[in-house]
């Protein structure tokens, strides 16, 4: 069973709690050295997500609609997450 703690006198909430422990160890983690192409890779990726878009509906014709849109959604989650990742990590590394 999982409890739930609540740092008393504290204005901040619980998620955003976790947030500031997440932005402080981002680039003592051992992945940081990989923010930096992690953009890279994320921006082209969210690039090659735009310029898919002129064949998306060649696509939903052939393999079906929800398909199609599920895998791109699925896709651009991936980019987005990837390229916020990387542009967070190069950010925090940077500012200090």
């Amino acid at each position: 069973m999982s409890s739930i703690y609540f740092e008393p006198n504290s204005n901040l909430s619980v998620t955003g709690q976790g947030r500031r422990v997440a932005a402080t160890t981002a680039p003592e983690s051992p992945l940081a050295p990989l923010a930096t192409p992690g953009l890279i890779l994320g921006m082209i990726l969210l690039g090659l997500g735009v310029v898919c878009l002129l064949r998306l509906g060649d696509w939903a014709g052939n393999y079906g609609p929800i398909l199609v849109v599920l895998a791109y959604l699925l896709y651009m989650a991936a980019a987005v997450r990837l390229a916020l990742w990387g542009a967070v990590t190069v950010w925090s590394l940077h500012r200090r």
